[in-house]
């Protein structure tokens, strides 16, 4: 039985249903940046929205469901407007990667080890194995923005310049 839709606000449902029907009969070539659309959209893809995406491609529910195990920046449940991303790779480590996490995860009053989303639905802090930017350890990116060779005395006035 499908969850009950996400309840968006009139324009974003507006929006959602104007992807869909660009995408009606396109087929699995065009699922991802289906998904990448509705996402950005909904915030996260629930059972209703995957369903709905898999009718207008005309591809398996299965499928939509794969692809968004497979890839990390997909979500199948509710996350933070906002989303802290924490390279945990041994570059990022030996780097005071770790000290970052932690005081990141304290910052947002989520899990240090396996990240999580604050209270009041904010942020979602989440720890990646390899963010590729080894070079510039340790790495996090806010959203889209990357942020290298940052330190854990950093963290609270570079996210006091966000809007969580």
């Amino acid at each position: 039985m499908p969850t009950p839709p996400t309840a968006l606000a009139p324009r974003s449902a507006i929006a959602l249903q104007a992807v869909l029907r660009r995408y009606r009969g396109k087929g699995r070539a065009y699922l991802l940046p289906c998904l990448h659309e509705v996402q950005a959209i909904t915030g996260w893809l629930d059972e209703n929205t995957c369903m709905q995406v898999a009718e207008n491609l005309d591809l398996p529910v299965v499928e939509v469901h794969n692809v968004i195990e497979f890839y990390s920046l997909f979500y199948n449940a509710p996350v933070g407007k906002r989303i802290v991303r924490v390279c945990e790779d041994l570059a990022c480590d030996l780097a005071g990667g770790r000290e970052v996490a932690h005081a990141c995860a304290r910052r947002l009053g989520v899990d240090a080890e396996h990240g999580g989303t604050s209270a009041d639905g904010a942020w979602t802090l989440e720890m990646h194995p390899c963010l590729g930017r080894c070079e510039q350890a340790p790495f996090l990116m806010i959203d889209e923005a990357g942020y290298g060779n940052i330190k854990a005395e950093d963290l609270d006035a570079l996210l006091e310049g966000q809007d969580g």
